[in-house]
């Protein structure tokens, strides 16, 4: 909310002199009461996974590019710490309704306009109980950077959600071992969706993916079948419950509308036919 200053309000009525006396003889002021204009933003990661048991990846922290005080053209980075002491995050967990919150920091109100994901040197997975470690790509740096378009009001706190698509992030490379070249989407639930539901039976983990014409959200169910797909804009989108081989596929369309929650309920998968001998 603006608040005004109480030695002008009195006495200067006239908009025109307000505006002459405040660019003129108090500029100071001005730009302490546009610093005062606060929004609280949350980072939160979660993750679409691949076909690892598990994916540790070292998080030092992220970045945000906020409004300046003449808007973008002079904005700057803003730095928001992961502040554990033990900095390696079991990604591959983050599906359901587990997010981990990497940090939260006020800022200018207005545009944040681009998301950094900042990270450590040790990353790893863990497939058929081995450990290998993860190489980074050569653009691994340029990848962490992503474009996002968030109106961040005063006086409210908002959520952006950081994911990152394991499947697409961890590539195996012509030596055998694997190259983490990160794949990331960041947004805000403002104007967006969320599909939410159940598989049954939770073992069959499936992938469930959400396409439509321009785009693919995917993510993995959790250890008890639940399953979440965020930052959904309108339109219809084609739902794709792929399970491993024991259990049969289910498709099915959805038309979402903006700012949303869909609760899907429970899918019991059929068991795939048994092969005749």
């Amino acid at each position: 909310m603006r608040q005004s200053i109480p030695f002008l309000s009195v006495g200067l009525r006239n908009a025109s002199l307000l505006f002459t006396c405040l660019v003129m003889l108090f500029p100071t002021a001005c730009e302490n009461m546009a610093a005062d204009e606060k929004a609280l933003i949350n980072v939160l990661l979660i993750d679409a996974p691949g076909d690892f048991d598990e994916v540790w990846l070292e998080i030092l922290g992220v970045e945000i590019l906020p409004a300046g005080t003449r808007g973008l053209d002079n904005a700057e980075w803003s730095y928001i710490p992961y502040t554990p002491s033990n900095k390696m995050v079991k990604v591959s967990d983050l599906v359901g309704s587990q997010r981990l919150l990497l940090g939260r920091q006020e800022i200018r109100a207005g545009q944040v306009s681009r998301i950094r994901l900042l990270l450590g040197d040790t990353h790893y997975l863990i497939k058929d109980g081995q450990q290998i470690m993860l190489q980074p790509a050569p653009n691994a740096d340029e990848r962490l950077t992503v474009e996002m378009d968030l109106q961040a009001s005063a006086g409210f706190a908002w959520d952006i959600y950081l994911d990152i698509n394991l499947a697409k992030s961890i590539q195996q490379n012509t030596s055998g071992g694997f190259t983490l070249a990160p794949s990331l989407r960041a947004f805000s639930m403002e104007n967006r969706s969320e599909l939410r539901g159940t598989i049954q039976p939770a073992e069959a983990t499936p992938h469930i993916f959400a396409f439509t014409e321009t785009d693919t959200i995917a993510t993995l169910s959790a250890k008890n079948g639940e399953f979440r797909l965020r930052g959904l804009t309108s339109g219809t989108y084609r739902i794709h419950i792929q399970p491993q081989a024991t259990h049969l596929d289910t498709l099915f369309s959805i038309l979402v509308a903006p700012d949303s929650v869909y609760t899907l309920g429970n899918f019991r998968l059929s068991p795939s036919p048994i092969p005749t001998p």
